[in-house]
């Protein structure tokens, strides 16, 4: 009998675990699993374990999970689908760890279905898998329409302080449970793979197919996961807008930096003993140690983490790509599909740091960082001059950040590995907000959830469908366009709502000749940009920050857009 409208309760055996009991949706023949737990957390900031028992073999699956603490989220609210039978969001610091498992209709647990798997982005600091708008019904759904039924998978992760924080203090304590230092997070999803290779196929899935995509921060993530010792826990990789440095990438000393700053306005003795200091940390409440996000980051609109240069995370063994390194890096070590793409105007994002910079100061940023040629080069180019409008600067600003962070590496990477599959998001935002007009950053995951179907017209349902489509195709070990190869073979979505193929000399929204420009000189490029978006020398420093005489005013979750 059905438990509320339209769902009914259903249950699972999964081997060595117990019982889960989930909802049936009578609407569309789905089945969901939400709050799944796959890993513990021993304590704050020490990596997590896999979870290998539920109590008493038993899990209520009928739930939203807790996600990570995060201050507020400074983006403008936009629709959710309404999921009343789940109940409210909640956070738990130690029970974050959980994921959300839809089953297409028909799926039994003798099948063995392709799985997809999306790592959810928000700059290391926002972010949960729990969002109605990436409900993974629609998805589940269109892989029936189109003959490929596919399991939909998202979940958790620590973000913020909680999964990125290092310190030599942190790195310490850490040498007596087996190492690591930051990048918590990172190891969290790697353990969400763990699990599900070991159990979904429990629910009919396949853990030889599993397509692991991430957008933003989550395709730091993926990039992160696919340069590691364990990138055969799955088996197509989707980087959407972002490859390893996007966020800024700290050295285990940088890090150090942030977390005195944190002591400091957690109002901790930086005297004391490093371990009595970090034990006081742990002691702090999340509720304000969260709350000190934007204090410590100086202000900043949309502060971020990012990875922490320590050699733990892939064992010694390999070293974490920089900037660099994409200018003739080769994925010759991942053996599964690869597929990369951008967004036109990514760093749209950041538009409250760069929207009141003057040119002298952008101008002085430029020579800062950049050799004298590039430096009179990148200014010719994004025609940065006296006399521009501050809206003709805004977007210069907006183009410099999106070519180095964000375009030029996955052009890069495409060419350096013909093998990988190119697509460019090109389809603007017709949101009524700041960004309305751009085809900005995280427009294309809406688009792949379908979580905003209501809302959007017909054709841009059907360029939803046509998305869709790729990521199940891709999926389901059938790739729906040829690899970039050397024609430079790239999928577009949009404008207009169009879904083509193009090659690198019929397409011309990308600037590619400068991309070959800049492509000796990416670290260089690489810091004027986190300089732009991020103030890094200030965050770097400790003559910025809270209690300093350089101290700026902060205002938490200032509205930006979505």
């Amino acid at each position: 009998m059905p438990t509320a409208t339209g769902h009914a309760t259903t249950s699972i055996e999964v081997k060595d675990l117990g019982t889960a009991q989930g909802w049936f949706n009578h609407e569309d023949g789905t089945t969901q699993f939400f709050g799944i737990p796959y890993a513990d957390i021993p304590a704050r900031f020490r990596h997590s374990t896999l979870k290998t028992a539920w109590p008493n073999r038993q899990w209520d699956a009928r739930k939203l999970g807790g996600h990570a603490p995060q201050p507020e989220r400074p983006f403008y609210p936009f629709p959710m689908p309404a999921r009343d039978h789940l109940g409210e969001a909640f956070i738990d610091e130690f029970e974050c760890l959980n994921m959300q498992i839809t089953l297409p209709r028909g799926c039994s647990p003798e099948d063995k279905l392709p799985v997809l798997v999306f790592i959810h982005g928000g700059g290391y600091v926002f972010g949960r898998s729990c969002y109605g708008v990436v409900d993974g019904r629609p998805l589940a759904r269109r892989s029936i329409e189109l003959g490929m039924p596919t399991i939909i998978i998202t979940f958790n992760y620590r973000v913020g302080f909680y999964g990125f924080l290092a310190s030599d203090d942190i790195r310490d304590d850490n040498k007596q449970y087996g190492g690591g230092n930051g990048n918590f997070g990172v190891i969290d999803q790697k353990n969400a793979l763990l699990w599900l290779n070991r159990y979904i196929h429990n629910f009919g899935g396949d853990p030889s197919r599993i397509l692991l995509t991430g957008q933003s921060a989550g395709a730091i993530s993926v990039d992160m996961h696919v340069q590691s010792p364990w990138n055969n826990l799955f088996s197509t990789a989707v980087l959407q807008s972002g490859t390893i440095p996007i966020c800024g990438m700290y050295t285990e000393e940088e890090y150090h930096v942030l977390y005195m700053k944190l002591l400091g306005v957690c109002g901790i003795d930086k005297s004391l003993p490093p371990s009595e200091r970090l034990e006081a940390l742990r002691n702090v409440p999340h509720e304000i140690v969260s709350q000190q996000t934007y204090e410590v980051f100086q202000g900043l609109n949309l502060p971020q983490f990012g990875i922490c240069l320590e050699p733990y995370i892939f064992g010694g063994k390999e070293k974490i790509p920089t900037p660099s390194w994409y200018n003739g890096g080769k994925y010759d070590n991942y053996k599964g599909t690869l597929v990369i793409g951008d967004c036109m105007h990514e760093a749209i994002i950041y538009d409250q740091a760069f929207r009141d910079y003057s040119v002298q100061h952008v101008t002085d940023l430029v020579n800062k960082h950049l050799k004298p040629d590039l430096a009179k080069d990148t200014l010719i180019h994004y025609n940065i001059h006296d006399g521009m409008t501050q809206q003709e600067l805004y977007l210069a600003c907006e183009a410099l950040a999106t070519d180095g962070l964000f375009t030029a590496p996955p052009y890069l990477v495409a060419k350096a590995n013909p093998r990988a599959h190119v697509y460019h998001w090109d389809h603007r935002s017709q949101f009524d907000n700041p960004w309305g007009g751009f085809a900005h950053h995280s427009l294309d995951y809406l688009w792949l959830f379908g979580g905003l179907h209501g809302i959007q017209t017909e054709e841009e349902r059907e360029l939803a469908r046509s998305l869709q489509s790729d990521w199940i195709h891709f999926a389901n070990g059938q790739p729906p366009y040829p690899p970039t190869g050397a024609e430079g073979f790239r999928r577009v979505y949009g404008p207009n709502s169009k879904c083509t193929l193009e090659t690198a000399a019929t397409y011309k929204s990308r600037p590619f000749e400068w991309f070959e420009r800049i492509r000796n000189e990416l670290e260089d490029f690489d810091k004027l940009c986190t300089d732009i978006i991020m103030r890094r020398p200030e965050l770097m420093s400790y003559e910025y920050g809270p209690g300093t005489k350089n101290a700026v005013k902060v205002t938490q979750g200032k509205p930006l857009a979505l």
